[in-house]
């Protein structure tokens, strides 16, 4: 699937979309440069959950992990820029898990939905999000609706 962003408004209706779709035991793999979005992103996912949460995201590049407990779930936000490993099988299916730089991590034989998110840089503001689903056709199915 892929979605053409052309301001962040239209990444904030694409998050708020994506959230109402989530579960609580999600696996979301972010891909993309420095600068493309992906803490944006999760800041509006995030958001879109717990409006009064906006301010608190912010990049876990030197905490490795922030987490917001939001109405529906915990968020986990994970960044693997520094780390390049990291063990989350504690937490898997507990909440949605939002991994940056998720290059760096081996996921197999995991019975969750994965979402893997291409971030894609068009211009300034504007981004393509080229998007895999892993046992998550309820929310592709979702998203396309």
């Amino acid at each position: 699937m892929e979605i053409n962003i052309k301001n962040l408004n239209e990444l904030r209706n694409f998050s708020k979309k994506f959230a109402n779709c989530l579960k609580g035991n999600e696996i979301i793999l972010l891909y993309g440069n420095l600068g493309a979005g992906k803490t944006t992103f999760t800041k509006y996912l995030v958001s879109s959950i717990n409006p009064e949460l906006e301010d608190d995201v912010n990049s876990p590049t030197f905490t490795v992990m922030n987490i917001y407990e939001t109405e529906k779930f915990p968020v986990y936000h994970i960044d693997l820029y520094r780390i390049k490993d990291f063990d989350i099988s504690d937490i898997i299916g507990t909440g949605v898990i939002v991994i940056e730089w998720s290059e760096y991590i081996k996921l197999e034989n995991l019975d969750v939905p994965i979402i893997k998110i291409k971030i894609l840089t068009e211009g300034e503001e504007e981004r393509k999000l080229i998007i895999e689903f892993e046992n998550a056709e309820n929310i592709k199915k979702c998203l396309s609706e």
